[in-house]
């Protein structure tokens, strides 16, 4: 049972520290609580968990114009952020989670503007077909998190510039580049800001839970817990870029879901060593088909699967 409702707001524009706030609200969030965080970035791309950064991001490009390439905890695609961008996060109990409500703080917070905002698929918010805010998942124990973006004036010439998403991709979204799948709020509201989206989300937030929202300060979360997630985690080059190993052979797909990338090497018809890149929202699944491939034989992959009901490792499966 929901008892409050809390929210977080960040003045901070820092990737690092803002992400590693938001996994601190994973170890803190408890069955009773609802959080709501409002962060910005400044010049960041942000990858899915299992994505690979060199093909989604000009890596070197943005870090060498003193851009910032931040691997998040939730799956899903790669995204530009700067701080015209806001993003949100929801962070609930498993039994208090409730992505519909979710979502809904969202679009009567943006419908409130008079912007006809409509929720396309499960993961994305869209204006007149165009895409505005992306959302991603993650579970993680009892607790869940449901994290996202809002498009207020973010620069779609840099969002290109460092972006390289899959012409796959882009073929499956029936556009041919990024610019042309996406809108900012303020084309359509013109006295709209990040501050003023703030609040109407935090008032939209009381409203859908019928709960008073109580501000929280960072320093209530513990300064030095974050501080040490991002030194440990986000900050960490192995974490950011992964291991990329030398593989022999790779199989690349786009399916429903999303698109997959299985690098591996084999010996004497065995998988011994193997990743698996995604853009699939569901960051555990992935997780789980980098694990079930490992030691399997080649020539009996989809056989061994048979009758499995996670779709992306079926899926994945079938690539062999």
């Amino acid at each position: 049972m929901i008892n409050s409702i809390k929210a977080v707001v960040t003045d901070s524009v820092d990737p690092f520290y803002n992400i590693s706030l938001e996994a601190r609200l994973l170890d803190v969030c408890d069955d009773k609580t609802v959080y709501l965080y409002l962060w910005r970035n400044d010049r960041t791309v942000v990858i899915g968990k299992n994505q690979n950064a060199f093909k989604e991001c000009r890596v070197d490009l943005l870090e060498s114009e003193g851009g910032h390439l931040v691997r998040r905890l939730t799956g899903g695609g790669a995204v530009y952020h700067d701080k015209n961008n806001l993003n949100f996060s929801f962070v609930a109990h498993k039994d208090n989670y409730d992505l519909a409500r979710q979502m809904a703080v969202v679009l009567h917070a943006v419908r409130r503007c008079g912007i006809k905002a409509e929720q396309n698929g499960r993961n994305d918010i869209t204006v007149d077909g165009k895409k505005f805010s992306g959302n991603s998942f993650l579970t993680k124990g009892d607790i869940k998190l449901h994290n996202g973006t809002i498009l207020i004036d973010t620069s779609s010439s840099e969002m290109e510039k460092y972006l390289t998403v899959s012409v796959e991709k882009m073929k499956s979204k029936g556009v041919n580049s990024v610019r042309s799948r996406v809108v900012n709020l303020k084309q359509l509201d013109k006295s709209l800001t990040t501050g003023k989206m703030a609040m109407l989300l935090l008032r939209s937030f009381g409203d859908i839970f019928d709960l008073p929202v109580q501000l929280i300060r960072e320093d209530e979360l513990d300064c030095e817990k974050i501080f040490e997630i991002e030194r440990e985690v986000f900050q960490n080059d192995e974490f950011r870029f992964g291991k990329n190993p030398s593989f022999e052979n790779s199989l690349k797909k786009r399916f429903d879901w999303g698109e997959i990338e299985i690098c591996f090497s084999s010996e004497k018809g065995v998988i011994t060593n193997v990743e698996v890149f995604s853009d699939a929202l569901d960051a555990e699944a992935v997780e789980q088909t980098k694990a079930f491939l490992l030691g399997k034989p080649l020539a009996h992959l989809k056989q061994l699967v048979e009758g499995n009901d996670n779709k992306i490792l079926s899926d994945a499966v079938s690539l062999f």
